[in-house]
This record gives structure tokens, C-alpha cells and sequence, in this order.
């Protein structure tokens, strides 16, 4: 139905997603987001915008319901609501493990 990715939460998401939802269009999930998808890994994201002004935020990836999902990030695993939508011209810039204490740069 769909290569793997290398992340089995995000394959056994989207093998379900496929069987349950018809017409459903994984086009718009961020590839860069995919190996931070159910995992309780926190990255910051810089977003810079079409005037050159940047916005870092920092969260858990999770991902919207609906036939054409798109990546968010929530900025605690337990919030509802008030979450940003990750695009593919975000920028991870950093990761932190939940077993750190620090944010380590990604390359």
C-alpha cells in the first residue's frame, strides 16, 4: 500500500489510515517530521516567513484527523487545541530526547 518509513508508529498509522478513510491523501505530511512522529522526542522549529522574519517553536509531532492529514506540533503531549501545523519548509533545528535534559542541534 505504502513504503515503509522506518518509523512503525507513523507505518501503523498510516496502514490505518488507508483502510479507514477513503480518498485519504498523505501528500501533505513533512517528511522531516516522519521519525518524530509517536515518539516522545521534543524538537524546536524554525519557521521563517516569506518577509525573512523567523519564529522558533518548540513541541511533540502529532498530526491532524481528516483525509489529508498534516503534521502539528503540540507543545505538550497532553494538549488539545492550539497546536501549529509543520510545513515542509520548517526547519528542525534541534532535538531533545525524553531521557535529556538539553536540546542537542541537529546538523
Amino acid at each position: 500500500m505504502h513504503d515503509k518509513t522506518g518509523n512503525p508508529e507513523f507505518d501503523r498509522w498510516l496502514d490505518r489510515s488507508y483502510r479507514s478513510k477513503s480518498g485519504f491523501d498523505p501528500t501533505n505530511l513533512a517528511p522531516q517530521f516522519i521519525p518524530f512522529f509517536g515518539s516522545r522526542t521534543r524538537i524546536k522549529v524554525l519557521t521563517v516567513y516569506s518577509n525573512d522574519e523567523e519564529y522558533v517553536r518548540f513541541g511533540i509531532v502529532g498530526v491532524t484527523t481528516g483525509r489529508k492529514p498534516m503534521f502539528i506540533l503540540m507543545p505538550r503531549r497532553t494538549s488539545t487545541g492550539s497546536s501549529d501545523v509543520l510545513r515542509s519548509t520548517d526547519k528542525i533545528v534541534s532535538v531533545k530526547h525524553h531521557t535529556s535534559r538539553h536540546y542537542v542541534a541537529v546538523t
